[in-house]
């Protein structure tokens, strides 16, 4: 059985409660993304599938916006370290991936080469976060 109730640091904890601020900004934008790309003309998407790219971007957003707001809160039930930098892998990754596609949807492409490295971040990040279940100490379980 793994160790629950792990004590944090005190800047950990705080960095953690800005991550989970962070996400609640993620998802509060998501849905002002697509409200925007549901009503907004299709004039205002000079590419193909623009308003399509514009709500997968949101959709990243807002998944990753409500996960970061639950890893955090499970906070001293996983690695601290480990948690920690996948949830800052996924708050850089989500801004690195659904920034640009959400540009790109206005015909905006400057940015659009960092979508890739974002959504390479995000994976490696989820992996990161998912060995924070498991922990290699020298205490003894019950």
């Amino acid at each position: 059985m793994l160790h629950h109730d792990r004590p944090i640091s005190s800047p950990t904890h705080s960095f953690l409660k800005i991550l989970f601020s962070l996400g609640a900004i993620y998802a509060s934008l998501a849905v002002a993304c697509q409200a925007a790309a549901t009503h907004l003309p299709d004039a205002a998407f000079p590419i193909p599938n623009g308003r399509s790219m514009m709500h997968m971007a949101a959709d990243i957003a807002l998944w990753h916006g409500i996960a970061l707001c639950a890893l955090t809160l499970g906070s001293r039930q996983l690695h601290p370290l480990r948690l920690t930098v996948g949830c800052t892998g996924l708050a850089l990754g989500t801004a690195l991936f659904s920034i640009p596609v959400t540009l790109h949807g206005f015909g905006i492409l400057f940015l659009a080469r960092l979508a890739p490295t974002g959504g390479t971040l995000l994976i490696l990040s989820w992996l990161c976060v998912a060995s924070a279940a498991f922990t290699h100490s020298g205490e003894k379980r019950s």
